[in-house]
């Protein structure tokens, strides 16, 4: 896969990643909830989503640092802000996701590309071939 497909490739739901059924989904869910439901606000401090989830600071920097920096891509984004960091949903600020700027024959070549690398690879290794 090209690279330039890899950085736009679009963030999963939080519904499909988080652990559902646990008590650790459960909490993470709360802070999606902040972060994805509230009607007023995309952007949210630290402060608000512990407001909001009745969790302790420590715990909503855990599941923020799981969700916005072990995950690739990224579900949660933040931002600097005069009071810290401010974090938000991806699909509440899909302007934070990269855009390919490449020309549309550009994105074909490296499509056609990919594709013939994945069959050669494949060829290879059918034929008994190591790396």
């Amino acid at each position: 896969m090209s690279s330039a497909k890899n950085q736009n490739q679009k963030p999963k739901k939080w519904t499909e990643v988080y652990p559902y059924g646990t008590n650790e989904g459960a909490e993470e869910a709360k802070v999606f909830r902040a972060l994805a439901r509230h009607p007023k606000w995309s952007w949210r401090s630290v402060a608000s989503i512990m407001s909001e989830t009745g969790l302790t600071r420590q715990r909503v920097e855990e599941i923020i640092n799981k969700y916005a920096k072990k995950c690739n891509p990224p579900l949660i984004y933040g931002k600097s802000a005069s009071d810290g960091t401010n974090w938000a949903y991806w699909e509440r600020v899909p302007e934070v996701l990269e855009k390919d700027e490449r020309k549309i024959s550009t994105k074909d070549k490296d499509n056609r590309i990919d594709s013939q690398m994945a069959d050669f690879v494949g060829n290879l290794s059918s034929a008994g071939v190591k790396n």
